[in-house]
């Protein structure tokens, strides 16, 4: 009888150390990344989505980039739309906010979406270059959006706006 309870206690201080080893290793795992970057590989994979299942966008990742995204997490993102819009929104909205400072005309529900203007704009000639010199956070500004906003698919950038107008509208509130 005082065995069996020996195991019992035995069984108990093992599982307890099980829980305090696994524990002690999540603080040591990057998770940071993993959480970032469904939200970084949001708009292709809501792209590629039309045409692959979050299997094989999985499969895909990892196959040919060595990164891990569980099917099950992809689609989480593409369950909640709105929610994985938003987060990537908030990724980009800081240099959003920094060029339409610099370009008051600009409207973010417009040039957002005129690859035309904006590229005109972010690539003139030197004269530009030497009056924005000393202006490094539009310089910033814009190669964040053209390779996290404009490196995004056109048809994929349309049907993410109608969640960034229902957030630009959100905001005006």
């Amino acid at each position: 009888m005082l065995h069996t309870n020996m195991n019992v206690k035995e069984q108990s201080v093992s599982v307890a150390g099980v829980g305090q080893n696994l524990f002690e290793h999540s603080k040591s795992v990057e998770l940071a990344g993993k959480r970032g970057l469904i939200v970084e590989l949001f708009p292709s994979i809501f792209g590629a989505s039309e045409r692959m299942s979050a299997r094989a966008i999985s499969r895909f990742l990892e196959e040919t980039h060595g990164i891990k995204l569980s099917a099950v997490t992809i689609t989480k993102a593409l369950n909640d739309p709105k929610r994985s819009w938003n987060l990537f929104f908030d990724t980009i909205e800081p240099y959003i906010e920094t060029y339409e400072n610099w370009d008051k005309s600009a409207k973010r529900e417009e040039f957002l979406y005129d690859d035309k203007r904006f590229r005109k704009i972010q690539f003139p000639g030197r004269d530009f270059v030497r009056k924005q010199l000393l202006k490094f956070q539009i310089g910033q500004a814009m190669n964040v959006l053209v390779e996290k906003w404009y490196s995004i698919d056109y048809q994929t950038r349309l049907k993410a706006r109608p969640y960034l107008a229902e957030r630009i509208l959100g905001k005006v509130k």
